[in-house]
């Protein structure tokens, strides 16, 4: 865990989650499922967990895999560019890290840290 790169990382993620949800109410389900997402990947392995977290099939409360799109465009903006899909749009964490896989350890530290950094922006919006 690298303190500095998470507290780098905060402002974008306060200036992605704003853009995402311009009225500054985020669903409270997202500070559950992105407290989770690291708990995870220690625990069931990084492309399991991105895996469960972008199954478009999961019966969730709402798109877990909108904090894997978001996590991504933080990582590398470049390939969190926007798609057709509504409210988060972006790219796949999943297929980044399957297309990066000789820096596989690398990238889950980066992950981990940026969830901290997601996790700690959500505290400065409403989650309704």
């Amino acid at each position: 865990m690298s303190k500095t790169y998470i507290e780098q990382n905060i402002p974008n993620a306060i200036r992605i989650l704003d853009a995402r949800f311009p009225d500054g109410k985020i669903p409270k389900v997202y500070n559950g499922y992105i407290a989770a997402l690291g708990a995870g990947i220690v625990q069931s392995g990084l492309k399991a967990t991105l895996a469960l977290y972008e199954n478009r099939q999961a019966n969730t409360i709402d798109d877990r895999n909108c904090l894997t799109r978001i996590i991504l465009e933080i990582l590398d903006p470049d390939h969190g560019l926007p798609q057709e899909d509504g409210q988060c749009p972006g790219g796949s964490l999943l297929q980044y890290v399957l297309d990066h896989a000789d820096e596989e350890e690398r990238l889950k530290e980066r992950i981990i840290d940026i969830a901290v950094a997601v996790k700690l922006a959500l505290r400065t919006f409403k989650l309704v």
